[in-house]
């Protein structure tokens, strides 16, 4: 039987809030969690209840599978999870912005 790494699973979480710009604090109010409580599971000290992961899952908006295991659909959740983080970030003028440049890069990429 397979042990549960929960230095990993820590990892994976820091990883997605980091692609989202949010700091720990910012991270454990989504969740619903104490920041110093968040800190310590993202650094593996501490094990958390399936009730905690599911609050993690939802916060960050990831599956729990994600957390849990890492690389489900991984570029593509990567993506979303970028421009949901510039999103909360900046207005929706900047946005489309974001979006318009993303779009343009894709137009000289394919003619390449």
């Amino acid at each position: 039987m397979n042990k549960i790494n929960y230095e990993e699973i820590g990892n994976r979480i820091r990883t997605i809030r980091e692609a989202q710009g949010l700091t720990q604090e910012e991270a454990s109010e989504r969740c619903d969690i104490t920041t110093p409580f968040y800190g310590n599971i993202e650094r593996g000290d501490r094990k958390m209840s399936v009730e905690t992961l599911v609050k993690i899952s939802k916060g960050l908006g990831v599956s729990a599978d994600e957390l849990l295991f890492g690389d489900v659909l991984q570029k593509l959740d990567e993506s979303s999870r970028i421009l949901s983080g510039i999103q909360r970030r900046v207005d929706e003028k900047q946005f489309e912005k974001y979006l318009m440049i993303i779009k343009n890069i894709a137009t000289i990429i394919d003619r390449l």
